[in-house]
């Protein structure tokens, strides 16, 4: 239903926020409500493109514009169309920019002239304004390619192309996204909430604030366990670096692309073994979660 009012008319800002505001309490809690320290990122960045180090999911307020500049499209390529001819008739011209300055114009008509800006700048001197839309190799307008242009930040991930396309399940590519940014609510992000937490990490047992950093790389119990992977799976001798993206894209470079599945299935695995410790009072030895990373690995690369 919104969709269908988007392609007509832009909507109130209140209205953009509210239903901005259900999707992002139904991603983060799956619950028409959700605490501001229940939303691990900031719902801007999880609305910017994969590429632009988002999650890709759909600017409400984006779309609705680009869906509202198919109108101006339409008065540039499609003279002979029922709109553009009723557009002149009402106005006396289809200029977009003398429209603005007719005292009689609609409100809904300057909501769409608000795109005019960006519009002008998509378009391309070209003899048939029907392939003059820059966004697209055609030069025909898609409102998809709008959207894509509007969402572009120009500011490239190093990343997130590959982690994307790592043979595992959507959740697990999440808690992947959200581990490179260390905004999982590990010990030291449960302080910053103030939040009740142990301020030690659990898979050790030693006393110090858990980061996800320590948590999945310099932990003993994880540095261990990484042993144990590279001995299983036969891999050169791996790198512990001091931040999760270098240890991520250095091994990479060493290791070859295998190991962007392997090193999702021992992160998920030891998240799990965590969690597992702090909020079931279970603990797995080595070979358990070994075993479970091979298991993992063969039905996310079966089913990929």
């Amino acid at each position: 239903m919104p969709l269908h009012y988007m392609q007509a008319i832009r909507l109130p800002i209140l209205v953009v926020w509210h239903l901005e505001g259900m999707r992002r309490n139904f991603f983060w809690k799956g619950k028409d409500k959700c605490l501001g320290g229940h939303c691990l990122v900031n719902w801007s960045k999880c609305c910017l493109p994969k590429e632009n180090g988002g999650l890709g999911i759909i600017s409400l307020d984006l779309q609705n514009q680009a869906l509202l500049i198919k109108w101006l499209w339409k008065l540039k390529a499609e003279q002979n169309s029922l709109w553009t001819n009723t557009v002149r008739e009402l106005y006396g011209t289809t200029d977009i920019d003398a429209l603005p300055n007719i005292a009689h114009i609609s409100v809904g008509f300057k909501d769409i002239l608000l795109c005019k800006e960006f519009f002008s700048a998509s378009i391309l001197a070209s003899a048939d304004p029907s392939q003059a839309w820059r966004w697209t190799p055609g030069g025909y307008f898609t409102s998809s390619s709008a959207y894509k242009a509007m969402a572009n930040t120009g500011v490239r991930s190093q990343f997130q192309n590959w982690l994307w396309k790592i043979k595992a399940p959507p959740k697990v590519k999440v808690f992947l996204w959200l581990l490179l940014q260390e905004r999982l609510l590990t010990q030291d992000n449960l302080l910053l909430r103030g939040w009740p937490n142990i301020q030690s990490c659990t898979n050790c047992r030693t006393p110090v604030v858990e980061t996800a950093t320590h948590l999945f790389i310099h932990c003993p119990f994880a540095q261990s366990f990484w042993d144990s992977i590279q001995i299983h799976f036969n891999l050169r001798i791996i790198n512990f670096a001091t931040n999760l993206v270098d240890f991520w894209i250095h091994n990479r470079s060493i290791i070859g692309k295998q190991w962007d599945i392997i090193w999702a299935a021992v992160s998920w695995a030891l998240w799990k073994e965590r969690n597992a410790r702090i909020f079931s009072d279970q603990t797995s030895n080595h070979f358990t979660l070994l075993r479970e990373v091979v298991e993992n690995i063969d039905s996310w690369t079966l089913n990929a």
